[in-house]
Parts: structure tokens; sequence; C-alpha cells
């Protein structure tokens, strides 16, 4: 049975298209009046076919043979101008909203879809103020409220959006779209519970929707409740299963949990539907890395580098997994190409300082960590390797300043009086070597052990030297 009617539908909608066609050849004809009585449903059943097919200028031809029987339509303008906004030529769609609205000045219709067409054309302002030339008049026009909601958070005024959206569900609580909207505004400025309920409430009323779902897994991410944050990314993608974002915020949200094997997988299956996501690379690189599955991490780094040579992330990361195998010449030529992309990035200045000290290019290193105290005036480490490693360029008097300067404000980190000891021994300045060994050792009596200097300088210094590492 379900057969034939099959071929009833086709044949019912092969007639509807012949009639169709027949009505376009005769208003191109223009010799007859083709439509004696206006019918805007006959009218707009033709221009939506002829849109459906491309053919703008026959669209446009009919268009102008009705207005030669009904010049004074502010109907058919108003059709006139969406086919141009359809063909995205704004200027002519606007002039003829402008004359349909002439024709009506107060018609919600046009006064609308000319603030659309402005939107499309880029002209925000202009397109609120239509809606506000609705509102002004039809101030629970829900249409121009909406539409108005939508160039706001377009441009970055999630507030005033909010207040829009707010007023449409005031209005008709069941509107869903407004839900939606408001959830996804009250996220951009950190409404996160307010964000929460607004998905919430869309969701009760469009239940399959998946990008809903999927923004309301990012909510729960923000809001730090990662496990519901999992199960919203799940019913996203029991609805679309190939939502490749829900399976590599679900990654993120794994990682977060410190559940690397579950991240690695999410990562994956996201990579089959999306293989050029750079982002699902990186991380999945990272969760290797964390696992110390550092040739994977390479591997990985590499293919996200292949697709997008400028990602200094993935540079760095990639640097790092070399690092650790103390391979530093390579790790050195990843720091190095990161640099060169963002300079202005001190972990990567610090990381390319310890690769440069392992390669024994003790000045090179000194550069850079100077580079990092100079991007990062408060990274009190940077600023103790940096003294450690003058005092092994013998460089003592700058040292000396630099560690004086960390304990006035750190008088009780113990890691710069072992380094002074360090460097007063080395200037067989003995007893003020001793006397900051034993100021550190009171910090930290756990690092304490049994010396008798001169017959145990060797084990102190050897003892104060593997600090640096």
């Amino acid at each position: 049975m379900g057969y034939f009617d099959d071929i009833e539908f086709e044949e019912s909608s092969k007639s509807k298209n012949r009639d169709k066609e027949e009505l376009i050849a005769s208003l191109l004809r223009k010799g007859e009046r083709a439509i004696p009585e206006l019918d805007l449903d006959a009218i707009d059943d033709i221009i939506n076919y002829l849109l459906e097919k491309n053919q703008h200028e026959k669209a446009l031809s009919c268009i102008d043979s009705l207005l030669n029987y009904y010049p004074y339509s502010s109907e058919i303008w108003q059709r006139k101008a969406i086919i141009y906004d359809n063909k995205a030529d704004y200027i002519n769609a606007i002039a003829c909203f402008d004359k349909a609205i002439s024709l009506n000045p107060n018609d919600e219709e046009a006064l609308i879809n000319k603030g659309i067409t402005l939107d499309n054309a880029g002209n925000f302002d202009e397109a609120v103020s239509c809606f506000d030339g609705v509102l002004s008049f039809a101030p629970n026009c829900i249409d121009a409220l909406f539409n108005k909601g939508l160039i706001l958070e377009k441009t970055d005024k999630f507030q005033e959006a909010i207040e829009c959206f707010e007023r449409i569900i005031s209005i008709e609580p069941s509107h869903k779209d407004a839900y939606y909207e408001l959830g996804y505004s009250c996220d951009f400025i950190d409404r996160l519970q307010d964000a929460l309920n607004a998905y919430n409430k869309h969701l009760e009323l469009a239940p399959f929707n998946y990008n809903a779902w999927y923004n309301r897994g990012v909510v729960l991410s923000r809001l730090n409740r990662f496990r519901y944050a999992i199960e919203s990314y799940e019913i996203a993608l029991s609805i679309n299963e190939k939502f490749s974002s829900a399976l590599y915020n679900k990654g993120n949200a794994y990682a977060s949990l410190g559940i690397t094997t579950k991240a690695i997988e999410d990562y994956k299956q996201a990579l089959i539907y999306n293989r050029k996501d750079v982002y699902a690379l990186y991380n999945l690189a990272s969760a290797y890395e964390q696992m110390d599955k550092f040739k994977e991490a390479i591997e990985t780094f590499t293919k996200a580098i292949n697709i997008d040579s400028k990602h200094y992330e993935s540079l760095f990361g990639r640097g790092n997994c070399y690092y650790h195998l103390e391979d530093f010449n390579k790790a050195l030529r990843d720091y190095n190409s990161a640099i060169g992309l963002y300079g202005g990035n001190p972990e990567l200045w610090y990381a390319k300082a310890d690769a440069e000290y392992n390669l024994g290019r003790v000045e090179d290193s000194l550069n850079s960590y100077r580079k990092v105290c100079s991007l990062s005036p408060d990274n009190e480490n940077a600023q103790l390797d940096l003294a450690n490693t003058l005092i092994e360029a013998e460089n003592y008097h700058e040292s000396m300043e630099i560690l004086n300067s960390l304990l006035e404000k750190f008088p009780k980190w113990a890691e710069p009086y072992y380094a002074k000891a360090k460097l007063h021994f080395l200037e067989a300045e003995v007893e003020l070597g001793i006397k900051y060994l034993e100021i550190a050792f009171t910090i930290n009596p756990g690092d304490r052990f049994d010396y008798n200097f001169e017959r145990d300088w060797e084990k102190v210094l050897q003892f104060l030297i593997s600090r640096d590492d």
C-alpha cells in the first residue's frame, strides 16, 4: 500500500509543479491578467519554487509583472525585497522594503523583514532601529524582540539581549527559542546558573535539540560539574552520534576528572569525524604526554603542526616531549619555532633556557632566563635559576644581587639560602657559606645531614650543586 501511496504523492507533486510552471509562464508573458484577484499564497508558492531552483531573475520578472497590475501593493513590494535579499543584493532589497513601508508605514512584517535584511548586510544599528520602530507601536511583538535580541547577542551586548529574551518569555512562557538564546547570552557574561536554568527550560520544550544538550554540557563544565557535563554530552551524542564537538568536550571533561584513558577515547572518536581538528589533536597529544607516552604524543603533536604550522602550543608540547626524552636539540628547535610565533610567552623562554642549559650553552641560557624574568617579573623560580646559572658562569656579583632581592621578598624560602651558601663556598668564604647553609637547614630540617666542612666539603658542595636540578 505504501508503494502506491508514494506514486500518488509523486504524481500530485508533479501536478502542482506543472501548475506553478503554467502560472509562471503566464506572468512572464505579461500580456494577460494572470491573477485577477491578488492571491498572496499563490505568489509565495511560485517565489519559493523559483528561489529553491536559484532562478532569481525569473522570480523578479514575475514580481515585476504583478507590480504592473498592483503597483501600490505593500505585500508585492515586500516579496520583491525578499528575492533581492535571497540573492544578497541588500541595497535593492532595502529600497523595496522602503517602498512597501511607505505604502503601509505600520506594517510589522515589512519592518521586521527590513531589519533582518539590514542584519544580513551587517548594518546592525539600523536593524535594531527597525525592530525598535515596530516595538514603539507593538511593544509585545515577539518577532521584533527576538530578532533584536539576536543582533544584540551578535554585537556582544548580552545584558540587553537578555532583557529582550526575558521579555519574550514573560509574554509567551513556552517560547523555546527565547530560552535557548537566554542560556547562550547568560553563559557569555558568566551568569552560569542562569544559563543552566534557561537551557533546562528549553530542553523541557525541545528535548531532542542536541545543540542545547551540548551547550548545557559546556555550562556544567564551566561550573566544574564535570560528571553532569559528561551526561549532557552523552545525550547530545545519543541524538547525533557524529557530533565531534560533543566528543571533544566530553574528552575535556574526563581529562578534568583525571580519567585520561577515557579522554583519549573521546578525542580519538572526535577525530574520526573531524580529522583536521587541531584542538582535538593537541589535547590528545597532551593526554599521551601526561601518561608519559612521549612517542605517541610526539606523533600526535606533529599531526597538529602539519595541519596548522602556526599552532605554537603544539610546537611547545612536542618540544616538552623531546625534553623529557633528553633530546634537547630537538626540544630547543621546537621551542625556538614556537617563540618565533609567540615571543611574548614566558613559559616558552623558560623551557628554551632549560634546554640550552642542558646542552651546555650557558650564555644562551642566561639570556633566555633574563627574558623570562623581564616577561614575568614575579617568577621567583626563574630568578633563582638565573642566579644559579650566573654562579656557574662565575658572575657572582649579579647572582648575589638577585639572591638578596629574593630573600627580601621571601625570607622563609630555603633555596636562595642554599644558593648563597654555594656562592660563598666557591669564593672560599667558608664561614658565610656555613652560615647560610645552616639557615636553610633551619627552614628545611628534613634536608639536614651531619658534616664537617673541612672533611666533607665535597659532599656539601655536591649537595648544594644538586639543588639546581
